[in-house]
């Protein structure tokens, strides 16, 4: 079993998280994309729409249609859940720092210790709302 994860010790949905965290920041923030390629398997599977099978495919995608038009994208998770092999997101992905943005959910598929599947669904924040009413808890 290969594992990824800088987490040690015995409980694999924490280090699910780690892995999921620290692809985010590597991938989404930070645009390192060697160190995020690092956190994929080699036939990672992106089920978003026109980006297809592996590891390679993702990261061009991204390129091309994120991080070279809109440099300062950004995903801001603010909550994460993890069950069995999966890890769920829900973020608010931005193009720059001064754009309304998007409510993301992602669901990431761990297999040994890397990064192996994604689902993602969006919706964007409409004018009259913000991110904080849409994402906020109620109580």
């Amino acid at each position: 079993m290969h594992d990824a994860s800088p987490v040690a010790g015995d409980d694999p949905l924490k280090a699910h998280k780690e892995l999921v965290s620290q692809f985010i920041q590597a991938f989404y923030n930070e645009k390192d994309f060697e160190r995020a390629k690092s956190l994929l398997t080699e036939d990672f599977a992106n089920h978003h729409p026109g980006v297809g099978k592996g590891r390679d495919r993702t990261i061009t995608t991204f390129r091309e249609q994120a991080a070279t038009p809109f440099p300062q994208f950004s995903l801001t998770v603010r909550r994460m859940v993890a069950e069995g092999a999966y890890v769920w997101t829900h973020s608010l992905a931005k193009v720059d720092p001064e754009a309304t943005g998007a409510v993301v959910v992602d669901i990431w598929r761990v297999q040994d210790g890397l990064l192996a599947e994604k689902w993602d669904v969006g919706q964007p924040v409409p004018e009259d709302s913000t991110a904080d009413e849409m994402m906020s808890d109620h109580r």
